[in-house]
């Protein structure tokens, strides 16, 4: 049986070398010299740029990485989702919340494959590059800016790497253990979350939670209004106070003293991380207490709706009666105030000897004005996606995720369609479709309300379930991607080139602005 065996593995042996030598050959030959010094092959891929590393711009990044030379600008090295920090720092530090952390805090470089990606600033763009806060250019031929809006720390964060973010979070989570009392700035989607996972995992710290209209979530439809009110009145230890107008938040230092900043310097300065407020020893310039003044509100609701018309545009909102001020009042010691007022845009800022076209763009409130197709106008080689434009509708990752995919569409229809020279507005956003928005909120681990536009408003388990499965598709492609083949270049080139040199910008895609 030994010797069968032998020689049959002697055979095959010698049967793999002969093959192995006779049928040796390089499956494409290389390249001659002629071929690679011949000019006439040389391709320059289309250079694409995206600018912000929020939620549309990871998106967009991912998306368009296989079809362009992505370079993907940034301040911070990894991809964060802002509403998974809520109960981050809501539960007690443990072993969990830094695992989490860990799992949440996505790479840029793991779910991008060809993306250069750069860490930086920018301090200007002009109608070929992008310049950067230290000095460093980035041409491009197509430019999608997606810089979101200011958001508040601890949301916001100057960390640049997975592990400053994490031991900041660290820091700040034993922060909120050591308090007994803090305010909640804003009765929407964040600061409602944040409010009732604080309320729920410290039993002990009070809580207030200040909005300026007579109801929370006013996005939401009123049914899932009402069923978060409740929902907030049951925590013991919230204090709700609707139709109050936040004016004022005054620091104290460590001896009584009022720190020497003026209302609007104060209010603006919850936006930024002040890492002195994070220290066991507290510097005496930095406040260890809060006083937040504000003014009661008077809302008279609409007439009477009937049913039919109840039906059709919904219940109607109470509406402000001339900027009425019934009373003003004052809540003192607190030991820290969460700002969680939203949508207040960060557009690019030039810097000193920089150049900022997008500025011409701007509107008053400091959002882009852009198409259906997010482009600028007479500028169709740039995008501006996401909450930084001027889009009416509710600001949040579902609008985010349905404009991302429709510029996404969009060129991919340009690529590779050899026919194809322009976007057509029919192609842009309806905004009909998007009167009831995608939202959901969390309220709690085990409980939620929101609105999706196939659904309409949602409570309770069903609101749950459905949070879950939306999440798990906002981060499953930055988890778990999928790369793909990469594209001709010169096909693109070619036909992107033939797209730039007919595509102009439809003035009627601005009727909403």
């Amino acid at each position: 049986m030994l010797w069968k065996l032998f020689t049959s593995s002697m055979l095959a042996g010698a049967v793999s070398a002969y093959r192995s030598t006779s049928s040796s050959s390089l499956a494409i030959s290389p390249p001659t010299l002629d071929v690679v010094m011949d000019p006439s092959k040389d391709v320059t891929p289309v250079r694409c740029v995206v600018v912000g590393g929020g939620y549309t711009g990871s998106k967009l990044a991912y998306m368009l990485d296989s079809m362009f030379n992505v370079t993907f600008i940034d301040e911070k090295n990894y991809f964060e989702l802002t509403n998974d920090i809520i109960p981050i720092i809501a539960n007690p530090w443990s072993e969990l919340n830094e695992e989490a952390c860990r799992r949440l805090l996505v790479l840029h470089r793991y779910y991008l494959k060809q993306a250069n990606v750069l860490t930086g600033t920018v301090h200007g763009v002009d109608e070929n590059t992008v310049t950067l806060r230290d000095g460093r250019t980035v041409p491009y031929d197509l430019l999608f800016i997606t810089v979101g809006e200011r958001k508040p720390y601890p949301f916001a964060t100057k960390q640049r790497t997975v592990s400053g973010r994490v031991q900041e979070l660290k820091n700040f989570n034993e922060f909120i253990g050591t308090c007994k009392k803090v305010a909640v700035l804003g009765g929407g989607p964040v600061g409602v979350s944040l409010a009732v996972d604080l309320a729920r995992n410290r039993k002990d710290l009070k809580v207030h939670l200040y909005h300026s209209k007579p109801e929370l979530l006013p996005a939401l439809p009123t049914t899932s209004q009402r069923y978060a009110l409740e929902t907030v009145e049951k925590c013991d230890n919230i204090t709700v106070n609707l139709c109050s107008r936040v004016t004022d938040v005054t620091g104290y230092d460590a001896l009584g003293r009022r720190v020497n900043e003026t209302s609007t310097s104060m209010l603006s300065s919850l936006l930024k991380p002040l890492t002195g407020w994070l220290t066991w020893g507290t510097s005496p310039d930095e406040p260890s207490t809060f006083t937040v003044r504000y003014e009661k509100m008077h809302f008279a609701p609409r007439p009477r709706q009937s049913i039919v018309n109840q039906a059709y545009f919904g219940t109607r909102q109470p509406q402000l009666t001339s900027n009425t001020v019934e009373s003003t009042g004052e809540e003192e010691g607190y030991d820290y105030v969460f700002s969680t007022i939203g949508d207040v845009p960060r557009p690019i800022v030039s810097g000193k000897g920089c150049t900022n076209i997008l500025s011409e763009h701007e509107m008053p409130d400091g959002h882009y004005r852009v198409s259906t197709l997010m482009q600028l106008y007479c500028r169709p080689n740039i995008w501006a996606v996401g909450r930084c434009n001027n889009i009416p509708r509710v600001r949040g990752y579902g609008l985010s995720d349905v404009e991302a995919r429709t510029v996404f569409r969009a060129l991919n229809s340009v690529v590779h369609n050899p026919t194809e020279r322009f976007m057509h507005s029919r192609d842009g956003l309806d905004l009909r479709r998007l009167n009831i928005p995608r939202m959901l909120v969390r309220l709690g681990s085990d409980d939620a309300v929101g609105s999706t536009p196939w659904s309409g408003a949602m409570v309770g388990l069903a609101a749950v379930h459905e949070f879950m499965q939306d999440r798990n598709f906002l981060v499953k492609e930055f988890q778990k991607p999928i790369f793909y083949k990469r594209q001709d270049a010169a096909k693109v080139k070619q036909r992107i080139s033939n797209w730039a040199a007919h595509e102009i910008t439809d003035i009627v895609d601005f009727s909403h602005c």
